[in-house]
């Protein structure tokens, strides 16, 4: 995967005493430590299935900003220092967000230009100093490893007029309250689920639906996990939850229901999971029973008699007959 970066700057934002430091130039990009750290991280942004898309509010300074910049009326470090000053304003008034770096970059890769905002906030460290023949342990602050997690970044595409959005973020406590302030207060934008937070939703939808309509029947639920796993094998990780209706239900009625369900839910019927994403959330399935038991076998044995016999009784409990085992 292509990855060029083209500008970067790096601010220093402080309200824990010392003032903020706003660079005045652009980080050296042919620097291999340099390039590096923020490919690494950038890479990550690009690739992390846990990535919400949004989309600026129409009073969104940093939409007027990023627009300004992708039609040549603002220059890179002039359109980095607004940004770094917003949420520097931000994190004075509201204290509990802690200090950072912002790492501002422009970057081109396979899909096209971005421009990519990460706040790098400092881990505690632990490092030895010695005093001729004493030696100590000291704490210092260091940014994000690079093989870290970096938990509030967003990306911007540059092409066209929509600037597609995408971010991570976490809730942060302010005044008592959980508030998710990168997305809200300082990007101003309205997000959507990511394509882990929609393939867990689905998961769970599809428990409760199986739990009120089959008595949760662990049949059933493994059959649509294979379903989810065959619609994502054959359509390259996009998909049709009308074709996984199909593939997992004979009747007609419980396929509408099914799909009704989801939509009430707000699960779109055709989703770009990815085969990451479908496999991590459905290839395995997990029984738990009362009495503390748990069993997890790959779901789509439930559909394979000659591996795996499941038998629902009259009293209600299930036994499970594995096959043809081989201990490796």
């Amino acid at each position: 995967m292509a990855l060029k970066i083209k500008n970067a700057i790096l601010h220093i934002l402080r309200n824990d005493g010392p003032q903020s430091a706003f660079s005045e130039a652009e980080l050296d990009i042919d620097s291999e430590i340099c390039e590096a750290f923020i490919t690494k991280h950038v890479k990550k942004l690009i690739n992390n299935p846990a990535v919400r898309t949004a989309n600026f509010a129409a009073d969104s300074d940093m939409y007027k900003w990023l627009d300004e910049y992708q039609r040549g009326e603002k220059f890179f470090k002039e359109t980095s220092l607004v940004i770094a000053e917003k949420m520097d304003g931000i994190m004075k008034k509201y204290t509990a967000i802690p200090p950072c770096d912002m790492l501002i970059a422009r970057v081109g890769h396979n899909s096209g230009e971005y421009f990519a905002v990460l706040l790098l906030n400092y881990q505690e460290v632990y490092a030895h100093k010695s005093q001729g023949a004493e030696n100590h342990l000291k704490t210092c602050v260091a940014l994000p490893f690079s093989s870290g997690k970096v938990e509030f970044a967003a990306l911007v595409g540059l092409e066209g007029a929509a600037l597609p959005l995408s971010l991570t973020e976490k809730a942060v406590t302010i005044d008592g309250n959980s508030v998710l302030y990168f997305s809200e207060m300082f990007l101003n934008c309205e997000t959507s689920l990511s394509r882990k937070e929609q393939a867990v939703l689905i998961d769970d939808i599809t428990t409760e639906f199986v739990d009120e309509y089959f008595k949760n029947d662990p049949k059933v639920s493994a059959k649509i996990k294979t379903a989810m796993l065959e619609e994502s094998d054959d359509e390259d990780g996009f998909i049709s939850m009308d074709n996984v209706a199909g593939r997992a239900f004979e009747d007609p009625d419980t396929k509408v229901q099914y799909i009704s369900t989801l939509r009430d839910a707000g699960i779109k019927e055709d989703l770009p999971l990815g085969e990451r994403v479908v496999k991590q959330q459905f290839a395995m399935h997990k029984i738990k029973a009362e009495n503390g038991v748990e069993i997890r076998f790959p779901a789509e044995l439930a559909a394979i008699e000659d591996d795996l016999e499941i038998n629902t009784h009259p009293d209600g409990t299930v036994s499970f007959l594995f096959k043809n085992l081989r201990i490796v």
